[in-house]
């Protein structure tokens, strides 16, 4: 077929399809009609969208539309046209983002930026958010620094002409005037709608948080579902310690937004924030959290610096997977996490400092450029750099300063969220959030419910509805909203990663904690008390709300709760592994996650999360916790099972395109032998976790390759092997070539740990049940030990055999079938069971792996048995 080269900038019957894949002919007509269909629908097109998401970033420049509307489900779609059928708005936000290396000069080159005179810069500690410190100039051609007065305005605000069209639309605008509330909302009382005085707004007072700033970046929450019901960390020690419910109660107070009003943008400011990233590596473990595809990223490289040599001022720590870094390393690191979590092709401005050398020369720094940076980059990476975004800079020079405004202002206007459209009503919401933020860092969601519905004029008139747009300003990082637990929002993100940069103690910051007795467990094992929690905490006003803020950052993964007294910070851990901890224990194969790029926030996260949301425990041995730099052992609920998390960097040729893996391996002390049973389910959460957590990558598309490796020992022993991918071990035998000496991998030994018990259910066939009504609630036993042996010879596992017949009588089935009056309750449901014959007999197996579907009261672990006199085929 004929295959045409679509480039980026390059259009294509009028418009631009920004992208440097190569297109089919039929994909370019999917395109065309897709386009017309648009054309023909306007934003109801979004009501159907097409099975392939590789499309949506077209889809929503065509649109002018926040691309993250359309990971939205139906209904949520559905509530976002009809707000953007009443008026829209467009949105001139940017956001720059300044990375690299320690000491590079990053800070020094914002201030050229600003146009401050004084460049004496200390180094960044954590992020400096500066929101909105840049403003597009008369024409737009470069960028200026922003008077205060502009600094606090919003990012949604109205021209004279939206205004205009605001007013024409008041009196049909369906989310104002006095409409009945919606069924779905929450039931407010009459007493708690009644206005009250709110002293906590009215004047502010001692205890409010000093540290204050807007903040425009996105984080992402990958964590899965959280109980609402869970109480948060409560503890004793903590006598100035505001719990979420104290809080909430402080709240429960009416707050007037009436006198909120949307930003009015009479000069047309279109605005760019700034982020200031610290480059020492204790810092990474929030980084990754503000990558977004609406972002410019600025990398400054020290070009006094070889890249070979490694860099010793990111990380001074020794036997740390960041020791031996190379300045090259750290540029891969960096744009591989660009790649990774904020888009494809994000645009990054390659900002060379300290180019007294070459008298900040622009051919030269292009030479540098091709010979030094280019020849040390992976081709994926590539495709983020241009040569019209380079730069040189000296120290005491402003020269090519104006050059880089320039470029950065025309990067911020291409992007496509430039000009983006959003409801009208969403500007009102806006203002009250800000309005909020004046008096508190952090509010209750049915709180600002409550005041919401009780505002008209904000357009917003259910709980859906406020969910939506908070949701919206989540992902614009306007704010930190997570829907799923719907219990607080934090209003100035900035005041979280500051609370969070006072438990980072990096080599610069050490000194100043050498007082604290527990010092010595968070730095060198990430071991957190809350006693030593409130003394870093005691200096500023972090601690009146710490279990909220501790709640918060259990959600983002930065820490896990070991007890109710004690918390894991995986970014603080420098102890070192051994394999010797493992002596005496039998172990599974490896099974391994390959990544093209650093996931050490995954390995943080997935660690984190099997302690926050697996009920895993960290594993002890002689007094001490099992929890390394690059391994940790977590002991799981049966209490006999261990499960080995650990990152590899594969530096072998085999393993170039993915160098980096998250390996798991499971372990029992001898002479227990490993059920299969839970290793395959424990396969199951944990890929189910993984996906999760990369759910906040730049694209829709599986970042990580499955495989095992191909020799059995203990996880950093001597007998490591290579990575075989999984779709290579589907016969008997695999010869690996890969390692110095080839060897035959025996599969089933490789593979029995992880797949028996998927491999025996996918080899059963479906089974269709015609008569309900015959099914056999209580079989005698000689009933039983045919059904057995029909398990056993059909390749179930003893264990699982052994599991499912003790669940063939109705005194062990679930709730919905045990007994005759709930089968009969429940019997429209039976339609929905995923059901397997046993074959030969008159019977299936319903497993649990298979119905996650069904209500909790109809199935159990590992499945259940059903025996039919007939009807079954």
């Amino acid at each position: 077929m004929n295959r045409r080269k679509l480039r980026k900038c390059a259009g294509f019957q009028g418009e631009t399809m920004q992208s440097d894949e190569t297109y089919s002919l039929l994909e370019i007509q999917q395109w065309e009609n897709i386009k017309a269909d648009i054309d023909e629908l306007g934003i109801k097109y979004i009501l159907q969208l097409p099975d392939d998401q590789k499309i949506y970033p077209l889809i929503a420049k065509e649109l002018k539309i926040p691309q993250e509307i359309l990971k939205w489900g139906l209904d949520d779609r559905r509530k976002f046209v009809r707000s953007m059928e009443v008026g829209s708005i467009p949105v001139y936000n940017g956001r720059a983002m300044v990375i690299g290396c320690a000491h590079a000069g990053k800070t020094t080159l914002v201030k050229k930026m600003k146009g401050d005179r004084n460049l004496n810069t200390e180094s960044t500690s954590g992020i400096e958010i500066h929101s909105h410190i840049f403003k597009l100039n008369s024409d737009e051609s470069t960028i200026e620094a922003c008077a205060k007065i502009d600094q606090q305005k919003g990012c949604l605000c109205l021209s004279p002409s939206i205004l205009e069209k605001s007013e024409e639309n008041t009196t049909e605008t369906p989310f104002c005037g006095n409409e009945e509330v919606e069924p779905d909302r929450p039931d407010i009382t009459k007493s708690s709608r009644t206005p009250k005085v709110d002293n906590a707004f009215s004047s502010p007072t001692t205890t409010e948080v000093a540290l204050r700033s807007d903040i425009d970046d996105v984080i992402y929450d990958t964590d899965p579902e959280v109980n609402e019901s869970d109480q948060p960390i409560n503890n004793s020690t903590s006598a100035m310690d505001v719990s979420p419910q104290k809080f909430h109660a402080k709240l429960e107070r009416k707050y007037d937004l009436n006198d909120c009003t949307a930003s009015v943008n009479t000069d047309n400011l279109k605005m760019l924030s700034l982020l200031d990233f610290a480059g020492h590596s204790a810092y990474y473990a929030c980084h990754h959290i503000f990558f977004s595809p609406r972002a410019v990223f600025i990398l400054v490289v020290d070009m006094t610096k070889e890249l070979s040599s490694v860099a010793s001022e990111a990380c001074k720590e020794q036997n740390l997977i960041y020791s031996d870094w190379t300045y090259a390393d750290y540029i891969r690191y960096w744009l591989g996490s660009i790649h990774t979590y904020s888009s494809k092709e994000a645009p990054v401005i390659l900002a060379i400092s300290h180019a007294e050398a070459i008298g900040a020369d622009s051919k030269k720094a292009l030479e540098y450029f091709h010979n030094e940076i280019c020849e040390s980059l992976p081709k994926e990476l590539l495709i983020h750099l241009d040569e019209k975004r380079v730069f040189a800079f000296e120290k005491e020079s402003d020269k090519n300063i104006k050059d880089l405004k320039k470029r950065l202002a025309s990067t911020v206007k291409s992007q496509r969220h430039w000009g983006e459209q959003v409801p009208i009503s969403w500007t009102k919401l806006e203002s009250a959030l800000r309005k909020l933020q004046e008096s508190s860092n952090i509010y209750p969601f049915g709180e600002l419910l409550t005041c919401v519905l009780d505002t008209p004029d904000l357009g917003i008139k259910n709980e859906e509805e406020l969910i939506n747009a908070l949701t919206f300003f989540h992902e614009t990082g306007i704010i930190l909203f997570r829907p799923k637990i719907k219990s607080t929002i934090i209003l100035d993100v900035q005041w979280l990663v500051d609370a969070f940069k006072l438990l980072i103690l990096d080599e610069k910051h050490v000194k100043d904690k050498h007082h604290l007795a527990q010092f010595n467990e968070l730095n060198r094992h990430g071991l957190l008390s809350s006693k030593l929690l409130i003394k870093l905490w005691e200096n500023d006003d972090f601690h009146q709300h710490k279990d909220i803020l501790v709640d918060h950052m259990k959600q983002l993964d930065m820490l896990a709760e070991i007890s109710k007294e004690k918390w894991y910070v995986p970014c603080m851990n420098k102890q070192k592994y051994s394999s010797a901890i493992l002596k005496n224990c039998q172990v599974s194969s490896r099974l391994c996650f390959s990544f093209k790029f650093l996931p050490f926030d995954i390995y943080h996260s997935l660690v984190v999360s099997c302690i926050n949301n697996l009920e895993m425990k960290p594993w002890e041995r002689e007094g001490r916790i099992c929890i390394y730099h690059t391994v940790s052992i977590l002991i799981c609920t049966d209490r006999i099972h261990r499960v080995l998390i650990g990152i590899c960097y594969n530096k072998e040729s085999t393993h170039t395109d993915y160098p980096y893996s998250i390996e798991i391996q499971t372990n029992v002390t001898n002479p227990r032998e490993i059920n299969s049973y839970l290793t395959s389910k424990l396969i199951k959460d944990i890929s189910e976790t993984i996906t999760l957590l990369t759910q906040g990558f730049s694209s829709w598309e599986r970042h990580f390759h499955v495989g095992y490796r191909c020799k059995l020992g203990p996880f950093g022993g001597n007998q490591e092997g290579h990575i075989i991918a999984e779709e290579d071990l589907n016969g008997s035998e695999f010869d690996c070539h890969k390692c110095s000496e080839c060897h035959v991998v025996d599969v089933k030994s490789i593979l029995c740990y992880w797949e028996n018990l998927a491999r025996w259910v996918s080899s059963l066939q479906t089974a269709r049940v015609t008569r309900w009504g015959q099914m056999m609630s209580c079989p005698d036993r000689e009933m039983q030990a045919v059904i057995k042996r029909a398990l056993i010879d059909s390749g179930s596992p003893l264990h699982i055999a052994n599991e499912l017949m003790e669940n063939t009588h109705e005194r062990r089935w679930p709730s919905g079938l045990r007994t005759l009056g709930t089968r009969q309750f429940n019997r429209r449901q039976y339609e929905n069971y995923v059901t397997k014959r046993i074959p030969g007999k008159q019977a299936v197996v319903v497993m649990s792996c298979e119905n996650n579907h069904m209500p909790e009261d109809l199935i159990m672990e590992p499945g259940l048995v059903m025996l039919f006199a007939h009807g079954v085929e």
